[in-house]
């Protein structure tokens, strides 16, 4: 691995490098010194740069005991801003803050590599060891997401929605049927209705239908007729649940964590295909460069994708003072950062090692040792890489846009 910026021959020069920082380093100083409220930015920035060099730890430890030579450890791409050399390897900070990277010699069949060192490079390894090195990153993020993940479900339980009605829509079928906040919906068209998501089925198969729904208010059953209206294609009542939170034990929390890390995959990739596809890529240039940004705190809002600026500015409102929240967003950042890295794009992890697999398998059937000629990837890279680095770019205007709003 190397500076993603750098293999994708994406040329960023000191010019473009010293804005992006500057209006990154703006953009915090307004959130930690100008925003009021109670926050705690310092601390999901810390936890993030601690996951990044943890992720590129785990590269540089596994290559190290392949022997694979190691030269470049850095936190940043771009632009070199401090550095220090200790052994063979140099350490540092470039100047766009986007993640880190370390550098393995002779990743590549087009790299020059001195005779000597040969023996040591990336290519000479076995499959096996390559992936190992290409994965071991993408497995240090994933077992710390699981570990925060159960330390939380463990300790503070799982919250959820109930059946319980906790707010009613004006002018919805809820509100003209006469449903009060606290009313718990025990049943429908006489089935027992045990959750929220068989209630929320229920309900969104049946517009325009009138459904008998009982509901327990003070102690007492009460009937109540209610027609949900459709829209959207769906039917629509107009209540909203309470959450409640039930204990989970250290063995169940478990499987519970595996259940949370899903529900995040899902969430994540719905976002990013989304904001990929060229009506997404529209839709972020009109929201970051427009008066069409979204109104902050909204559902729109947190359902986008944000910079280190967002995600601190809207995490440290949610957490508050609540170092448990830290441990479950910190806890879903780390698996977010290793699904992004699992993209199957040469800059990332998940590009090396479809090459790896790639040239293990068309060196069995050849019978003969097949290296990819990167010449023809690199464009294919660039353009690839080209929407990921707007993307980016234009979450980090929006989320300046959006600090003390």
């Amino acid at each position: 691995m190397k500076d993603p910026l750098e293999e994708a021959s994406v040329d960023v020069n000191s010019r473009v490098a010293t804005g992006i920082l500057v209006a990154f380093l703006l953009g915090m100083v307004w959130l930690f010194l100008l925003v009021p409220g109670s926050r705690t930015p310092l601390l999901i920035v810390l936890g993030i740069i601690v996951m990044v060099m943890l992720h590129e730890a785990g590269h540089y430890v596994v290559a190290k005991r392949s022997g694979m030579k190691v030269t470049e450890f850095f936190v940043g791409f771009g632009p070199r801003l401090w550095s220090f050399r200790r052994g063979e390897t140099e350490y540092g900070v470039k100047a766009i803050p986007a993640g880190g990277y370390v550098r393995i010699i002779g990743m590549t069949n087009m790299e020059e590599v001195d005779p000597a060192d040969e023996p040591r490079t990336f290519r000479q390894g076995t499959p096996g060891k390559r992936l190992t090195v290409i994965l071991a990153g993408v497995t240090v993020n994933l077992l710390i997401a699981f570990v925060l993940f159960y330390a939380f479900i463990a300790t503070q339980g799982l919250g959820g929605p109930s059946t319980t009605v906790e707010r009613i829509t004006l002018g919805s079928a809820a509100h003209a049927a006469g449903f009060e906040t606290g009313d718990k919906i025990v049943a429908i068209d006489g089935t027992r209705i045990s959750g929220w998501d068989q209630l929320k089925s229920t309900i969104e198969k049946s517009g325009g239908e009138q459904l008998d729904v009982v509901v327990v208010r003070h102690g007492e059953r009460i009937a109540l007729e209610a027609t949900p209206k459709v829209r959207q294609g769906q039917g629509f009542l107009g209540v909203g649940p309470t959450t409640t939170v039930r204990d989970v034990g250290v063995l169940q929390a478990a499987p519970e964590s595996f259940k949370a890390m899903g529900t995040v995959f899902t969430g994540f990739t719905n976002i990013l295909s989304d904001r990929l596809s060229p009506s997404g890529v529209s839709t972020s240039a009109s929201q970051s460069f427009t008066s069409a940004a979204p109104k902050s705190g909204s559902q729109e809002d947190l359902n986008r994708p944000m910079s280190l600026i967002g995600i601190t500015d809207k995490g440290s409102e949610i957490i508050g003072n609540n170092l448990w929240l830290l441990v479950l967003l910190l806890g879903q950042i780390s698996f977010i950062l290793a699904v992004f890295n699992l993209l199957p794009i040469l800059p990332f992890d998940g590009g090396h090692a479809v090459v790896v697999l790639y040239e293990w398998v068309a060196s069995k059937v050849r019978h003969h040792r097949v290296y990819v000629d990167y010449r023809k990837l690199i464009p294919v890279s660039v353009v690839l890489l080209i929407p990921i680095l707007f993307l980016g770019l234009s979450s980090m205007v929006l989320d300046i846009r959006q600090l003390g709003q």
